[in-house]
C-alpha cells in the first residue's frame, strides 16, 4: 500500500482504501479496489481530496500503516459533531447534547492506547470540507491524544492531586478539543476563518470564540474539558489570551495565563491546534507536516509551546511519515520507509516506479537492462549528502529542510 497526493495519482492505479464524500461521509465515492481513471482523479481533486491510499507491489510491510477502524471512529465523531451542530444552530446551540463525545471520545482514546504502533501516523488522515471547525475539532482532538499518550509521567507530574490511572486518562482531553472552536459559531460569518499568526492575534470579537465556547459547555461537562475551550489560545511564554479575572466576580483583567499556570491539557491543545492550523494554508492548500513543524519552531512560536509537550509531539508526528510518496531533488520518486529519529528531515527511502501501481495491462514495459534490484535498495538521507527530500506532491518543501 501507498500513500500518493493527489496530483500524482495516474490512470489505472488500484485504490488500497476506499473515498469518501468529505461533504457526506457516510456516502462512499470509490471503494477499495476500484481502478481510477482521469475523470476520477479529476473529480477527486475538484472535492478538495489530497491523498488517495493505492495498492503497490512489494510494500506489504507499510499496510499497517492505516488502522480502518481508528480511521473509521475518527470519521464517526466527526460525522456526528458536525451533525449535531448544524441541526442544533437553528433550535439553538444550548441544546446540545455532550454526553454522546464523551462516550466516543473514550472509545477512541482506549482504541489508542491498545494500539501505539504506527497506523497513529496518519490521524489527520480525514476527509472533510475545507475551512470546518468541526473536521479541525475532529484533528485537533486525535492529536492531542497522539500527544497526551506520550506524556504518562509528565501528566502524572502536573496533576499530583490525581492517581495516575486518573490523571492520565485522556477522554476529557479530547472532547475539550473536539469543542475548543465552537464558540466560532456565535461569531459573525466573515470573521470565523481568520488565520492566528505570531503578528496577529486577532480582534477582540474574534477572540471572545474562548469564552463564548466556554459559556457554551459550562457545567455540561467536566471542567478539565472546560479549561480546553476557553484555554486553548493560552501561550507558555504569557503572550496569549483571554485575560483572568484578577477575583472572581471581580471586573478587573490582569495579564494572561503563563507557563505551568496553564493546565496541561491547554498547553497539550496548544500544540495540536497549532500544527492543524498550519497545515491549513490561506490558499486552501494543506501543507505537508514538515511545514507546519517548521513553522511551530521559528522564532515567534517556538516560545508559545511547551518545550516538554512539543518535544514528544514531534516525536509522534514526523516530518515525513512512512508510507509517504516523495520527490528527491534528483527527480526520483521513493517512498519513506523509516524515520531517522536523530535527523527526522532525512528519512530512510526506497526507490519506487510509480507506474508499478498501475494494472499489469497498463504498465510500460520493462527495458532489458533494467536493474530490479536497485528499486530495492534503501536509501539513507542522513548519510547519503547529496540527496534530500524536495517535494511532497506537488508542494515545494525545500526551504524547510533546515
Amino acid at each position: 500500500m501507498l500513500r500518493v497526493p493527489i496530483e500524482q495519482a495516474k490512470p489505472g492505479m488500484v485504490l488500497a482504501r476506499s473515498v469518501a464524500d468529505p461533504k457526506k461521509l457516510d456516502h462512499i465515492l470509490l471503494k477499495a479496489g476500484f481502478k481510477i481513471d482521469d475523470h476520477h482523479i479529476e473529480r477527486l481533486r475538484s472535492m478538495r481530496i489530497f491523498n488517495l491510499w493505492v495498492q503497490y507491489p512489494g510494500l506489504d510491510f507499510l499496510d499497517e500503516l492505516l488502522d480502518p477502524k481508528l480511521i473509521d471512529k475518527q470519521q464517526a465523531l466527526y460525522k456526528s459533531l458536525k451533525d449535531q451542530f448544524t441541526e442544533r444552530q437553528e433550535d439553538g446551540l444550548d441544546k446540545i447534547n455532550y454526553t454522546q463525545y464523551v462516550e466516543q471520545m473514550s472509545n477512541l482514546f482506549r482504541h489508542l492506547l491498545q494500539d501505539q504502533s504506527r497506523s497513529c501516523l496518519f490521524v489527520t488522515e480525514l476527509q472533510g470540507e475545507s475551512e470546518d471547525i468541526f473536521l479541525h475539532g475532529t484533528t485537533v482532538a486525535s492529536l492531542a491524544l497522539l500527544i497526551g499518550l506520550r506524556l504518562d509521567t509528565y501528566l502524572t507530574k502536573s496533576r499530583p492531586k490525581l492517581p495516575p490511572l486518573v490523571a492520565t486518562d485522556l477522554t476529557y482531553l479530547g472532547v475539550g478539543c473536539l469543542l475548543h472552536d465552537m464558540g466560532k459559531l456565535y461569531l459573525p460569518e466573515e470573521i470565523r476563518d481568520f488565520h492566528l499568526t505570531a503578528q496577529d492575534l486577532g480582534t477582540p470579537e474574534w477572540q471572545l470564540h474562548t469564552e463564548a465556547g466556554f459559556e457554551m459547555i459550562n457545567g455540561g461537562l467536566d471542567a478539565c474539558a472546560g479549561q480546553v475551550v476557553i484555554n486553548h489560545h493560552q501561550h507558555f511564554d504569557g503572550s496569549g489570551f483571554p485575560l483572568r479575572k484578577s477575583l472572581p466576580g471581580s471586573d478587573e483583567l490582569v495579564l494572561p495565563l503563563r507557563g505551568h499556570e496553564i493546565h496541561i491539557f491547554c498547553r497539550i491543545t496548544s500544540i495540536a491546534d497549532r500544527f492543524d492550523g498550519f497545515r491549513h494554508l490561506p490558499d486552501g492548500r494543506v501543507a505537508p507536516n514538515i511545514v507546519a513543524l517548521k513553522r511551530m519552531k521559528n522564532t515567534g512560536y517556538s516560545s508559545w509551546f511547551d518545550p516538554v509537550i512539543l518535544e514528544a509531539f514531534t516525536e509522534a508526528m514526523p516530518a515525513f511519515a512512512p508510507g509517504e510518496q516523495v520527490i528527491l531533488n534528483n527527480g526520483q520518486t521513493v517512498v519513506v520507509t523509516e524515520v531517522n529519529e536523530k535527523e527526522p528531515c532525512k528519512p530512510i527511502v526506497r526507490p519506487i516506479n510509480p507506474d508499478d501501481a498501475i494494472e499489469p495491462d497498463k504498465k510500460k514495459p520493462k527495458k532489458a537492462d533494467d536493474d530490479d534490484e536497485e528499486d530495492d535498495i534503501d536509501i539513507n538521507l542522513a548519510t547519503n549528502k547529496k540527496l534530500y527530500v524536495a517535494k511532497v506532491g506537488d508542494f515545494d518543501v525545500t526551504p524547510y529542510l533546515h
